[in-house]
């Protein structure tokens, strides 16, 4: 659905979901399907925020474990936990990635006067994986600039190792 996500993207409807009870949220624009949690393989020596590979309709897929990515740890599988599926464009090739959650919450539309900057310094999470903040119901929410979580070179070696798999 998308090629790779911008720091100044203009869209304004935005999925939030929690990790490790902190909300953040992702540009619908890259959502390609929100699924149950199901069993993820996994494979040997590659990233610690790799989880594994799942099959979703007979297409086996990267899983990252969001939380571990931004540096929250690992997360805590439960009931409500979840696989939010993007898709991505890496070396030409349409390429399929689930991030796990603790939950999905809701679409906000977010207009430009609750979005802001984000801060330079004082975050939980690296300054290149964030877009935005935006104020909603008295809070704050982070917005993921997907690109920088997803990062390309990183992403082109998932692709790679799980391309040998031959499933």
């Amino acid at each position: 659905m998308f090629e790779s996500a911008s720091k100044n993207e203009e869209g304004s409807q935005f999925l939030s979901f929690f990790l490790k009870n902190e909300r953040f949220a992702i540009n619908v624009a890259h959502v390609k399907e929100i699924i149950e949690y199901t069993q993820i393989t996994c494979v040997p020596m590659m990233q610690n925020f790799l989880a594994g590979v799942t099959n979703i309709r007979g297409n086996v897929i990267p899983v990252i474990d969001l939380s571990s990515r931004l540096g929250m740890g690992l997360s805590d599988i439960c009931k409500k936990s979840c696989i939010i599926t993007v898709e991505m464009t890496i070396e030409d090739a349409k390429s399929e990635i689930g991030l796990v959650v603790d939950m999905v919450d809701q679409v906000y539309d977010i207009n430009a006067e609750h979005k802001m900057q984000a801060p330079e310094f004082g975050t939980k999470i690296r300054k290149e994986f964030m877009q935005m903040m935006a104020r909603i119901e008295d809070k704050f929410i982070t917005i993921l600039d997907i690109s920088g979580v997803l990062e390309l070179q990183e992403l082109s070696k998932i692709r790679q190792k799980t391309a040998c798999k031959g499933s």
